[in-house]
C-alpha cells in the first residue's frame, strides 16, 4: 500500500503557477491542474497533470508514484516535452524528490498544507551550471 504521504495528493488541485525563464519556457503565469488517484489495488498513485495559458493547453504530462519496500519513493514523469525518462525521480517524501537526467538535476517539491492547499516548486540545476535555479512555483487549491 501506498503512504499516506502519497494518498495525500489523491484528488484533484488546480491554481496559479509563476514560470521562471527556462530553456522549455519563456516564463509568466499559467493555470495548472493535478489530478491523482490510487491504482494497481492501491500500490500506485497516477498523475495527470494540464498546464493552460490564455485557454491553450500549452504543457501535459502523466506521473506514476510507487513506493520501494523501504517507503523510498519513485516518480516515473512523462510530458508533452517529449523527453523519455532515464528513471524516476526519488525521494523520501513528495516533498524532496530529486531526479538527474543528462539536461541536469531537478529537484521538485509537492507540499499539502492544511489539507487545502498544495504547494508545488521545481528548480533545476542544468548541466553546466553550479547552483539550481528556479523553473515553477505553484499554489493549488483542492477542487
Amino acid at each position: 500500500m501506498l503512504p499516506s504521504t502519497l494518498t495525500d495528493l489523491a484528488g484533484t488541485w488546480a491554481g496559479a503557477e509563476t514560470l521562471s525563464p527556462s530553456p522549455w519556457s519563456p516564463g509568466g503565469t499559467a493555470h495548472g491542474r493535478h489530478t491523482s488517484t490510487a491504482a494497481l489495488d492501491g500500490t500506485a498513485l497516477l498523475h495527470d497533470y494540464t498546464q493552460e495559458r490564455d485557454g491553450a493547453t500549452t504543457l501535459s504530462g502523466h506521473g506514476v508514484w510507487l513506493a520501494d519496500a523501504d517507503d523510498t519513493l519513485a516518480w516515473f514523469w512523462f510530458d508533452s516535452y517529449g523527453f523519455v525518462p532515464p528513471g524516476p525521480a526519488r525521494g523520501a517524501t513528495p516533498a524532496a524528490m530529486e531526479k538527474t537526467t543528462p539536461r541536469g538535476t531537478q529537484r521538485a517539491r509537492f507540499d499539502i498544507i492544511d489539507n487545502a492547499t498544495l504547494h508545488h516548486t521545481i528548480a533545476v540545476r542544468l548541466a553546466d551550471a553550479a547552483d539550481f535555479a528556479p523553473v515553477a512555483e505553484a499554489r493549488y487549491a483542492r477542487v
